[in-house]
């Protein structure tokens, strides 16, 4: 099921049944992960999913500051990286590591901080060392959270 807009953010959770055992409490199945009508992250791989919907779901979006810093999108991320993967030992206020194990199995990175403009996110990915970034309008990301409340996987 897709929860969100894939045209803005969207998070994607697909069981697929033979990946599953009859009665196990684990849901073995597909995950992706779309930006602007670009698939960011769909890697065909078994990917547990209960954990990886509770890692979004739980995600404290609604507690996250507004951060209008005036920083480029490379030092952002490398900020971001450098805290969440490194040595770094002062992460930028708001930011957000949006991203679950899958997706860092595969060196794809997501990283999210509220502005007063909107949702900015910025990202690489295993097929590109460039850095990525888009800023979605105001609470875009929060409502796919909200609505990954109100299910179960």
């Amino acid at each position: 099921m897709i929860y969100g807009d894939p045209f803005f953010f969207a998070l994607q959770f697909d069981v697929v049944e033979c990946w599953n055992d009859p009665g196990d409490i684990w849901k073995n199945g597909l995950f992706t992960l779309y930006i602007e009508g670009k698939k960011l992250f769909d890697a065909v791989d078994a990917v547990e999913l209960r954990t990886t919907f509770s890692f979004y779901s739980k995600a404290p979006v609604n507690d996250l500051v507004i951060n209008d810093l005036d920083i480029c999108s490379d030092e952002l991320y490398k900020n971001a990286k450098d805290y969440f993967l490194g040595d770094g030992e002062e992460l930028i206020d708001g930011l957000f590591d949006m991203t679950c194990v899958p997706m860092e199995d595969n060196r794809c990175y997501l990283y999210f901080i509220k502005t007063s403009i909107g949702d900015r996110l910025v990202w690489s990915t295993s097929t590109s060392d460039s850095i990525n970034e888009t800023v979605l309008p105001p609470g875009t990301i929060l409502n796919v959270i909200n609505r990954l409340k109100d299910c179960h996987l």
